[in-house]
């Protein structure tokens, strides 16, 4: 926090005159260039009432600074805890800030104005971080803190568009009705901190930033803690996991004149492979993606042949559960073989009943072992983890997963290239991470580490890495 500085009683007091007036009038003023480049930000020189002031209820705060600023959207940068109903007005000129609050004051309350990064000197645009004003309408300035950090539990990044919002205990219904009394902003490592709080104790929860501050919504990224916290016993980090209940629901955006324009013609039905001009790989299923949602025919099947069409066995086509669009056939592929898939006319349809133009037959053949590699990883410390599971990520989407049980991992036939490493600690054990549920069971969600290594793969080779795990 920035505290207030004594300049000279004659230089603040041409400052603050001078801002004063600018206050009331309409010229902007640019202060001259030159000199040596400035590197200090801005600090406080003089408030009206003056800072950490008790016993006040204000409507008007003057605050100058020891130099000319200029603000970054302040209205919305600007935090006063407790919550106030209305928004102060704000208003900056020269090196001068004036708040107004129509608000009645709580009584025997600390309150504080968080300025964020909304101040900076005009000059170099050097900011005053976390400039932050205190006055209590009570005999005393409350000194209660509370500090912690919050990471996505799917993934171990940072949010900083989140923020960490305070409700009195014995109301647990208040985060999905009302504002919370205390909120502040999450900062790009993903740390929060709460100063000026009370001897009280509280419930805690992390939210987006939006107008409501309220768990209204299970798709919203959010955090709660199993215990309520006292700012005057609560002196360890609080550590949080955010994650969306539900899913969020992709919008559909439906258009009549198509619908119709749809039922009197027919559609052809169109699709694309996941397969590399006539290569597929032996990891994955084969995937054919349509243009429109599509549903399978059980009266004429998909089949997996070979180079003769004897059909094979353990083909499982299926419409994809997330994607109506698509259709994956899952099979036990072998390296190096060669393979044929059988579309029948009528296998797949669309909801106007449209099918293919006609039945199509596709011949492929598998990629040889040699173009994938082996990993070899010797972990050390997995025994300190729930479950741990190995999760190998590419574009933040998990590619292959891993329990881990011992201190050597082989992993054969990985595509090639970089892979980036996270743990899992997998408590019901179904392989793949399980969001959290705060209604009702409050359960929390599991929790994905970021273990920051990359694995890269090279094909026809074996890849070695040593992993120590820590929590």
């Amino acid at each position: 926090m920035t505290r207030l500085k004594l300049i000279p009683a004659i230089l603040l007091c041409c400052l603050t005159a001078m801002a004063l007036i600018q206050m009331g009038g309409c010229a902007n003023i640019v202060p001259p260039s030159g000199g040596p480049r400035d590197s200090i930000p801005p600090y406080a020189v003089y408030a009206k009432p003056k800072d950490s002031t008790t016993n006040i209820a204000p409507k008007e705060i003057l605050i100058s600074f020891n130099e000319y600023i200029t603000s970054n959207a302040i209205q919305e940068q600007l935090i006063v805890s407790p919550n106030i109903k209305n928004n102060p007005l704000v208003d900056q000129r020269l090196n001068m800030v004036r708040i107004r609050l129509s608000d009645s004051l709580n009584a025997n309350t600390t309150y504080s104005l968080q300025f964020g990064n909304a101040l900076r000197d005009v000059n170099e645009g050097n900011i005053a971080q976390n400039f932050t004003y205190v006055f209590s309408t009570g005999d005393q300035i409350d000194t209660g803190k509370l500090f912690g950090k919050v990471q996505i539990a799917e993934t171990g990044m940072v949010d900083s568009t989140l923020i960490a919002v305070l409700h009195p205990i014995g109301n647990d219904s208040a985060i999905y009705k009302d504002k919370p009394n205390y909120y502040t902003r999450i900062n790009g490592q993903g740390v929060f901190e709460f100063n000026y709080l009370p001897s009280k104790d509280f419930n805690i929860y992390i939210l987006p930033n939006d107008y409501n501050k309220k768990y209204d919504d299970s798709t919203k990224l959010f955090a709660f803690l199993n215990q309520s916290v006292h700012p005057m016993q609560n002196t360890d980090s609080i550590q949080l996991y955010a994650f969306e209940a539900s899913p969020k629901k992709e919008k559909k955006v439906a258009s009549t004149v198509a619908a119709k324009n749809a039922k009197k013609q027919a559609i052809v039905l169109k699709y694309s492979s996941n397969l590399e001009g006539k290569e597929k790989d032996i990891l994955s299923p084969l995937i054919l993606n349509f243009e429109t949602p599509i549903r399978l025919n059980d009266s004429f099947t998909i089949r997996i042949t070979d180079t003769n069409l004897v059909q094979k066995e353990g083909a499982v086509p299926a419409i994809n559960a997330q994607n109506k669009q698509q259709v994956d056939i899952d099979f036990p592929w072998e390296a190096n073989t060669d393979y044929k898939l059988v579309l029948p006319q009528k296998s797949i349809k669309d909801s106007l009943s449209n099918f293919l133009v006609k039945s199509d037959t596709i011949r492929f053949k598998t990629k040889p072992e040699t173009s994938y590699g082996t990993a070899i990883l010797r972990i050390n410390g997995f025994q300190q983890f729930e479950h741990p599971v190995l999760l190998l990520m590419q574009d933040q989407k998990v590619k292959f997963s891993y329990p881990i049980t011992q201190n050597i991992l082989r992993i054969p036939l990985l595509p090639p290239g970089d892979y980036q490493l996270k743990l899992l600690s997998d408590a019901n054990q179904n392989g793949r991470w399980d969001t959290g549920k705060f209604m009702g069971k409050k359960l929390q969600p599991e929790l994905v580490r970021n273990l920051k290594l990359n694995l890269n793969i090279r094909s026809d080779w074996d890849n070695e890495m040593n992993l120590i795990l820590k929590p």
